[in-house]
């Protein structure tokens, strides 16, 4: 009886270990897609919103939405980020018609956007370089 109960505890001890190196192996956290999507030209100036996806569900209560003038101007910011499921968040703004746009995911040294399963280590970084339509 106990040498049963002994390799039941080793068997789920061995799963949880090989369920962390699976998670370890994956990788940090990374933007999966975006809207605008990189590189985007002709962007609708009536979009209010910047969003990010992410590959993993993440923590909610923290973000790094991220300035580069070098490439581009920074969107007037309407509200607060918002997550609108556990993989998506929203950046409120207003475009201008006929600019360049910079927007970085944990650039530049900051690093807030986490999964859940990791807490403390950073997804990798992202940049959203587009420019709107209009004059």
């Amino acid at each position: 009886m106990l040498g049963k109960r002994l390799n039941s505890l080793l068997a789920l001890v061995l799963l949880l270990v090989l369920l962390a190196s699976a998670s370890a192996l994956a990788g940090p956290c990374r933007v999966v897609a975006s809207v605008p999507a990189p590189q985007a030209a002709q962007v609708d100036p009536g979009l209010t919103y910047i969003e990010v996806r992410f590959d993993q569900d993440m923590l909610t209560d923290r973000w790094s939405w991220v300035t580069d003038p070098k490439l581009g101007a920074f969107p007037v910011v309407t509200g607060k980020p918002k997550f609108v499921d556990a993989r998506t968040c929203r950046l409120p703004v207003q475009l201008k018609p006929g600019t360049a746009y910079a927007v970085g995911i944990n650039t530049g040294g900051y690093g807030n956007f986490q999964a859940q399963a990791a807490p403390g280590v950073s997804c990798a970084g992202y940049q959203i370089v587009f420019t709107t339509g209009g004059k």
